[in-house]
């Protein structure tokens, strides 16, 4: 009975967890970075976009100070029929983002934001960021990372704990010097 007490307590701490899988290493924070708009892979209009504003806040909160939010208008029309999810407007972003010399550009992918269908309705929120330098896009650090939260988190909250252990990484990363 102890076992399974034990067994069931730590399924029920793991089940909150975020799950982090990074590598590579990258320059300070205080060369210039731009953001690149988002892709979504999930089925929530507009995950992306809210996944980039909390992304942006948090990397000026861990100090970074030179960071470009670099717009692109959406692509529209019936040119697209509406299959894309970002990558066009990553794929300009990047090239505006070589234009003006910027040196590290950060992608991200949403693979999650919803909350569970069943009775207690957990949010769940998974996504991957990776560093590019810049002009040669080079990919220098890539971290993915997703988590459930309790039936009583916000999605937002949920999101912003992941992408927080995402950045606190990369900051990490960013600081330790390569051999």
């Amino acid at each position: 009975m102890r076992k399974l007490s034990l067994v069931l307590l730590a399924g029920l701490l793991l089940s909150g967890c975020v799950t982090l899988r990074q590598g590579g290493s990258t320059a300070s924070f205080t060369d210039s970075w731009a953001l690149l708009p988002f892709i979504n892979n999930t089925e929530t209009p507009y995950a992306a976009e809210r996944a980039e504003a909390v992304t942006a806040a948090l990397l000026h909160a861990h100090g970074m100070q030179k960071l470009e939010r670099t717009v692109t208008e959406k692509a529209g029309g019936d040119n697209h029929l509406g299959l894309d999810r970002g990558e066009l407007r990553q794929k300009a972003a990047l090239e505006a983002a070589k234009q003006k010399n910027i040196r590290y550009a950060i992608a991200g992918t949403v693979n999650e934001w919803r909350y569970k269908v069943g009775l207690d309705g957990e949010p769940v929120a998974g996504f991957t960021l990776q560093v590019i330098e810049l002009p040669g896009e080079k990919v220098v650090w890539s971290g993915v990372a997703g988590k459930s939260g309790w039936s009583r988190d916000a999605v937002s909250a949920v999101a912003q704990q992941v992408l927080d252990s995402l950045i606190e990484d990369l900051k990490k990363a960013a600081e330790t010097p390569t051999k």
